[in-house]
């Protein structure tokens, strides 16, 4: 990735060469001997190798001179101006040059000296005068009149920084010989003496397998270990890209560089021989920038903008310049105000939350908001920019970059899924230590992946719910069969009377007539619909249009084999429709078949036989002669009724066994988000010295269960307190919450079943006006419904360690609650995380061992935005984006931005933060330089 093409603000790591040779080094025979020929190697052809091995900065550090440093520089500024005027040379990108000179000191030891990007070969120059170099300029053979502590001295009074080269190996500082020993090549109080010059950074070291000379061990340890190519030619295997070393900086400059080497390895040194590291990559989700407009006391005039980096971002600044401003306005944009809103109301982070959303009335009033207040929040998915936009009515609205511009997204949807986010404000973690312990775990939930069994235990309650109340239909219902029963024997015995006689046998066969002919109409019918499955079967077999930019031309086989695959399915589409075809013209066959009609002809005989009947009864006088017709329709209206109530008999026996199935998958399907929340619990602080946390089924707080038993029952006030909750000097005495709360763990689920039953039964223990109440609410048939599936919600105990034994979170302190959370908060996830001032209420220890340390550990995977007072945090945390924020003319503001290796950024750090002097001396302390 070069200069230009990383978007984002603060420090980002770089490729830097710190020991590279050009044909001014005289020895080099394959360079000296193309001079003149088409293989010569130019300035241009030297820039253009380190840049195709994609090196961001290179010190150009020849034998004893400065001599192709102009034209190197020259040639690179013509090229840049190419780039610029939109004819880039081929090959081209960013480099930084670092002007430099590798010095043969007094004695055979060679030390580079690596001057600023704005040095000139005239700097080399007098350098080389400085140490009383005479030998021939890009000669390695000749030696300066000073000593290697000389040489190293006189480079730091020219500005610029030594690092004694390949020092492990021949012509080094720290070489040892005999080879397989510890002891130093050279004269251990020389070398001794030079590695107690004040300002010696750095080594270059060649094989990380290499020791230390044993006498000067402690003195090197605490240099920085660089690698550079040492590339003599474009051939072999010390070419452009073989070795380097990555630089964190702001930007390639001296200072940048001085500080990187003052952190040195495992900070802001790495070896390109440590192994696979992808500086470059960030996390899945991240938020580009914050942008506040209109607020009442931030964005007045033009809107506070906040860029940010992948990584680190700190927010720093005095009291009431607008940090928690930004923490409370991110919150709002991305939907997080629930996380918040499930704190106890009247604890003070909730409190400022809803303080902060409130529409401003004028200065006496609490809110944050004016009519036309906007918030701004950039947000990048993988390749994807997304803009989040918030206004003062709660609308959102959701844009994509597109096509160089900001565009309506297809979808409007702002859910933790698409923006994953963690915001924790100032005072909410020590919260949820306390009585906000549901609010943690609905953070624990989002993090353990519980939503789809949330969602199937919500699911198989909604079941639950629809075959309790078709239950309720069926036996209403039935309710009805033994009057249907006793309407249909009535109905035969009248029938049986009249079908005494000689007209019996005509009316019997009219009654047998007329069922016949239902039977055979409905075995058309269902013939018919058979046709129609067929048909309708036929059309579903489809399969799903692929998505046309998954598979492009040069997936034709595969497309073949999708067409194979379509082809099938046509088949058995026409298949099927050919049978429906065959049925059809079957039905019709049927309809004319001999069999058919002989029978047709006989009911309708019997029939007509029943009609002359009733006509002579008519002209005989009798009174009701249709009372036959009338009685054997009303008998098979009767029958038909009997037989569908008789079917829901065993439907309502079914459902019976269903409802008792279902609740235990009811039960099965709760205790196994109970589970997934311990499988996570243990698998994230298995390896945790600060907390651990287990699940308790159902709870051990009475009052959290109170609550949740007086939600199912719609009583919200204090009534009935002596049936739900007793309590004394806040300890539980009796009562149905009491009940569950003290039960232990085996014993629980059994007690809550009893809990259950009491509210259905009522029985005589509880008390008269509760019992009264319970049986009004048994009057709604849904009321029992909801019992038989409520189970209080899972509760969390939390134990924090101090002195080698675990102790109850409510027995620490508010600074050991704290820690204990953040430690566990910190343990997990990859989503980008904000916290506003963690360290409150921390001792100075468990800031630097636990906030500091989780803070390097978390940015490797994720991206963390922190308002802070703390300057350890900031300094010691290893900042990539700073952000000063202050308060001037009635507004919040950004004072200044920038990366800690800028001294600008350094001195305001300093100026708003107490101690911040202090933390920079610490972090740079080993090497004791001002900063």
């Amino acid at each position: 990735m070069s200069h230009g093409s990383w978007p984002y603000p603060g420090s980002r790591w770089w490729r830097f060469d710190f020991h590279t040779h050009t044909p001014a080094s005289k020895h080099i025979d394959a360079w000296q001997n193309a001079v003149g020929t088409p293989n010569e190697i130019t300035p241009e052809k030297w820039l253009r190798k380190f840049m195709a091995a994609e090196i961001d900065c290179v010190a150009v550090t020849d034998h004893n001179s400065g001599a192709w440093i102009d034209p190197l520089k020259k040639a690179y500024a013509r090229m840049k101006e190419q780039a610029a005027a939109g004819q880039a040379p081929e090959g081209f990108r960013e480099l930084t040059i670092f002007p430099g000179v590798e010095i043969s000191a007094n004695g055979g030891v060679h030390v580079l000296a690596i001057f600023d990007p704005q040095a000139q070969s005239s700097d080399i120059d007098r350098l080389l005068g400085a140490v009383g170099y005479q030998g021939t300029l890009g000669d390695s053979d000749g030696e300066t009149s000073k000593s290697v502590i000389e040489v190293i001295e006189a480079v730091l009074n020219a500005g610029a920084i030594p690092i004694p080269a390949h020092a492990d190996a021949a012509k080094g500082l720290l070489r040892v010989s005999p080879a397989g020993t510890r002891q130093c090549a050279l004269s251990a109080n020389t070398v001794r003496q030079a590695l107690e010059v004040e300002g010696l950074l750095a080594v270059e070291w060649c094989d990380l397998g290499n020791p230390y000379p044993e006498a000067v061990e402690k003195l090197a340890k605490p240099l920085a270990r660089v690698l550079g190519s040492d590339c003599h030619s474009f051939q072999g295997a010390n070419v452009p890209g073989s070795r380097f070393t990555w630089v964190k900086m702001a930007q390639p400059t001296l200072e940048g560089l001085r500080l990187a080497l003052l952190d040195g390895n495992g900070v802001s040194i790495r070896r390109s021989d440590e192994g696979p590291f992808d500086p470059f990559q960030t996390p899945d989700h991240l938020i580009r920038a914050i942008e506040i407009d209109n607020g009442r006391v931030i964005g007045q005039g033009q809107p506070a903008r906040l860029a940010l980096s992948p990584y680190f971002n700190a927010i720093v600044g005095g009291r009431g310049t607008g940090k928690s401003t930004l923490v409370h306005a991110l919150r709002l944009a991305t939907q997080r105000e629930a996380e918040v809103q499930a704190l106890p109301k009247d604890s003070e982070p909730r409190e400022r939350f809803e303080a902060f959303r409130l529409f401003s009335q004028g200065r006496a009033s609490q809110g944050a908001q004016r009519q036309n207040t906007t918030v701004r929040v950039e947000w990048q998915h993988e390749t994807d920019r997304l803009r989040l936009i918030w206004r003062l009515d709660g609308s959102r609205t959701v844009e994509e970059w597109r096509e160089g511009d900001w565009q309506s997204s297809a979808s409007q949807s702002v859910n933790p899924a698409r923006f994953p986010l963690r915001i924790f404000s100032q005072g909410q973690i020590a919260a949820m230590a306390g009585r906000g312990r549901q609010a943690l775990l609905t953070i624990i939930d989002e993090a353990a992946g519980v939503a789809p069994l949330r969602e199937a235990f919500d699911e198989a309650k909604r079941a639950f719910f629809a075959q309790r109340a078709r239950l309720r239909e069926v036996e209403g219902k039935l309710a009805g069969l033994p009057e249907v029963e006793r309407r249909l024997q009535e109905a035969e015995r009248k029938l049986k009377s009249l079908a005494q006689g000689d007209q019996a046998a005509v009316q019997q066969a009219y009654a047998l007539a007329q069922r016949q002919k239902r039977a055979v109409d409905e075995t058309f019918t269902q013939l018919y619909a058979a046709v129609a499955l067929l048909r309708e079967s036929a059309e579903k077999l489809l399969l799903d249009d692929w998505l046309p930019q998954h598979f492009t031309e040069r997936e034709a086989e595969l497309l073949a084999w999708r067409s194979d695959a379509d082809a099938l399915l046509a088949r058995t589409r026409a298949q099927l429709e050919k049978e429906a075809r065959m049925l059809e013209r079957g039905i019709d066959q049927l309809k004319q078949d001999d069999r058919l009609a002989r029978w047709r002809r006989r009911a309708d005989a019997a029939i007509e036989a029943h009609r002359r009947l009733q006509e002579q009864w008519a002209a005989q006088g009798v009174a009701d002669p249709q009372a036959f017709a009338r009685l054997t329709q009303e008998r098979q209206q009767l029958e038909a009724q009997a037989k569908a109530l008789r079917l829901l008999q065993a439907e309502r026996d079914a459902l019976q066994a269903q409802i008792e199935q279902q609740l235990a998958l009811i039960e099965q399907r709760r205790l196994a988000i109970t589970a997934q929340r311990e499988r996570f619990l243990q698998d994230k602080l298995a390896q945790n010295d600060y907390v651990r946390i287990h699940v308790v089924p159902y709870g051990f707080d009475a009052a959290v269960i109170e609550r949740s038993l007086r939600e199912l029952l719609d009583v919200t006030d204090e009534r009935f307190a002596d049936d739900i909750l007793k309590a004394e000097a806040g300890q539980p005495q009796s009562g149905l919450a009491a009940d569950i709360a003290c039960a232990d763990a085996k014993e629980k689920p059994a007690v809550l079943a009893r809990v259950r039953s009491a509210l259905l039964e009522r029985p005589g223990r509880l008390g008269g006006h509760f019992r009264n109440f319970l049986e009004r609410k048994a009057g709604k048939p849904e009321f029992a419904d909801h019992v038989l599936t409520w189970f209080p919600e899972d509760d969390l105990r939390i134990e924090y360690q101090r002195d080698g034994k675990w102790h109850a979170i409510s027995e620490g302190s508010q600074g050991q609650r704290s820690a204990a959370l953040l430690a566990f908060l910190l343990a997990f996830g990859e989503e980008p995380i904000v916290l506003d001032q963690p360290e409150d209420d921390l001792d100075n220890h468990l800031i630097y061992d636990l906030i500091v340390r989780q803070i390097r550990e978390n940015k490797l995977r994720r991206q963390l935005i922190v308002v802070t007072h703390n300057p350890n945090v900031v300094v010691n945390g290893d900042a990539e984006l700073v952000h000063v924020m202050d308060f001037g003319r009635g507004q919040c503001y950004v004072k200044c931005s920038g990366a800690l290796q800028e001294k600008a950024l350094r001195e305001e750090v300093c100026q708003v933060m107490e101690g911040g002097h202090e933390a920079f001396a610490r972090r740079w302390k080993r090497l004791g330089r001002e900063v």
